[in-house]
């Protein structure tokens, strides 16, 4: 059946950003520019019995129960912060602002690019502590290069005043949508249309 959307990570070197360089934070999409706000996209996996993401499914106890919005060419989720996935208290651990990038990264492949693909690479840039009274946090997708077999997506992770907690670059290996249907039990590009 469906494996999980997050594969295991091979972390690498770091990218360097400071956060005015981060351009995805804030800026407008071609759809927000015409008064169209964020879309929802659906989750086609929830309620299926081998769905157990720590991402993204609903109905997973201890998982991070994400949700997901297409605003232009970016994918957009908002999270509340928990306790007791806290490092130092009141403080989202690390792992966890890296789990969230790459869950917001996999969905860009779904909801913009119409497949699914595999993290090949991970690396992430901590720019302040994520402050659980920051919630919930903007998780923002972009992408930085698309081909036909792999991807580049930015993501940054930002509190709700603003403040850029962190920003991931997710390196994909991207399948194409049969092989995605054959190998990973993807649904189809259709089961990811937003929701008007």
């Amino acid at each position: 059946m469906r494996q999980c959307v997050t594969p295991k990570h091979i972390f690498g070197t770091s990218y360097v950003h400071t956060p005015a360089a981060v351009v995805y934070s804030g800026a407008m999409s071609k759809n927000a520019s015409r008064g169209d706000g964020p879309r929802t996209v659906p989750n086609p996996y929830a309620g299926h019995p081998d769905y157990r993401c720590f991402g993204c499914d609903p109905d997973n106890p201890t998982g991070l129960k994400l949700e997901f919005a297409i605003e232009g060419r970016r994918v957009i989720s908002h999270w509340q912060p928990r306790a007791d996935l806290e490092g130092y208290p009141g403080v989202t651990h690390g792992g966890i602002l890296a789990t969230l990038a790459d869950e917001v990264a996999a969905w860009y492949i779904h909801a913009v690019l119409g497949t699914a693909g595999m993290t090949r690479e991970l690396s992430v840039t901590y720019h302040a502590p994520a402050l659980a009274e920051e919630g919930p946090f903007r998780v923002e997708a972009a992408a930085v290069e698309e081909g036909p077999k792999s991807a580049l997506i930015e993501v940054t992770i930002s509190g709700r005043s603003g403040t850029l907690f962190c920003t991931a670059r997710c390196s994909f290996a991207v399948f194409s949508e049969a092989v995605a249907r054959r190998r990973l039990d993807f649904p189809g590009r259709e089961a990811f249309r937003p929701v008007d």
